[in-house]
């Protein structure tokens, strides 16, 4: 059932979520850079164990330590990414980080039609797992080789509302990011269901729209965090609150040519939001102290994240299909409207 599908979304989120907890809790004392290569190293073996699963129990441990690995690259990598990068370009290339993500996902998309269609089947999942892992271990020695990160002060803080406080209206920000973990869970996990069941696509439809979502998020991101270094950073996420409210709307009740173009669009709106809040926290704390308050917002961001696919899946189950579970999204997504709307509006917020 969907109610069961869901769940399994909730195990990935979950392990998410105490990767972050791990991370965040290390921020104050590990140098970023230390942290980013762990969530490295984790993620390749998660990614291994997928690659020679044998069983379930094994698919579901591999999943949780890439996930949970994956908390320790995200969490740190804006920090280092803008360490000496004026504000008035921070959003810029923190948008350009997230879409290297768009990218590696239109690749590893495209890869796994080639790769299926090359060997003719369909059902083929470890491979794509092995050549994953082993990109990310070059990408790992790379890093190890290569770069060199400048030592940040301790600060001894980890997981603490303090660190957060220290951010400009802290309490509506925290609140739309958790609103945005809602959306974004709930969106995602059951898009290509959606998409095959009540839109009625085929499989290679739906394959090649998640492959046109990451080239979009590839441009998006990097767009809009160029919006918000000249508009401003909470007209460009009140704007991207605004169209995932329209795009989850447009898959619930549009014709078929909308939902592929809303499917499209939201690719793009989905990369930029967590790039957006990333740099309105940059712009307010160094690089470690970035670590704890951002990683302390994503722990309620990933809480609510976890909880999201099951309840979309408890009203797919409901009402026979996803239309209400979409609108519920939309709505989510104009709450979010709302609250960001109530955040007054400067050069760096």
């Amino acid at each position: 059932s969907n109610t069961v599908a869901g769940f399994g979304g909730t195990v990935v989120f979950m392990a998410y979520l105490v990767g972050v907890i791990v991370v965040t809790a290390l921020a104050g004392r590990r140098e970023p850079m230390t942290l980013m290569k762990l969530g490295l190293a984790l993620s390749i073996v998660g990614l291994a164990l997928l690659g020679f699963a044998g069983s379930v129990a094994t698919v579901f441990i591999g999943l949780f330590l890439a996930n949970a690995g994956a908390a320790g690259i995200w969490i740190t990598a804006p920090g280092l990414a803008t360490a000496e990068v004026p504000a008035e370009r921070r959003g810029l290339v923190i948008g350009f980080l997230t879409a290297s993500i768009g990218l590696g996902t239109s690749m590893l998309a495209l890869g796994t039609v080639l790769a299926r269609s090359t060997t003719d089947n369909d059902d083929l999942w470890r491979p794509i797992y092995l050549f994953e892992g082993a990109v990310a271990a070059a990408i790992l020695g790379a890093v190890w080789l290569l770069v060199r990160s400048p030592a940040t002060a301790a600060s001894g803080v980890g997981i603490s509302l303090t660190s957060l406080r220290r951010l400009s209206h802290w309490r509506r920000i925290t609140a739309a990011y958790v609103i945005f973990g809602a959306i974004a869970a709930g969106y995602l996990s059951f898009l290509a269901e959606a998409l095959e069941t009540d839109a009625g696509l085929s499989r290679g439809a739906v394959a090649n729209l998640y492959l046109g979502m990451g080239l979009v998020s590839v441009v998006a991101a990097p767009f809009v965090g160029w919006l918000s270094d000249r508009f401003g950073r909470s007209v460009a996420k009140i704007g991207v609150m605004g169209g995932l409210a329209v795009g989850a709307a447009s898959i619930a009740l549009g014709p078929t040519w909308l939902v592929a173009l809303a499917v499209l669009a939201l690719g793009g709106l989905w990369s930029s939001y967590p790039s957006l809040t990333a740099t309105y926290v940059r712009d307010h704390l160094d690089a470690r102290q970035f670590g704890s308050a951002y990683g302390t917002m994503t722990i309620f961001y990933g809480a609510m994240a976890m909880v999201a696919p099951t309840g979309v899946g408890v009203l797919a189950d409901r009402f026979g299909g996803f239309t209400v579970a979409y609108l519920a999204v939309a709505a989510l997504a104009v709450a979010g409207v709302v609250i960001l709307a109530s955040v007054p509006s400067d050069a760096r917020t």
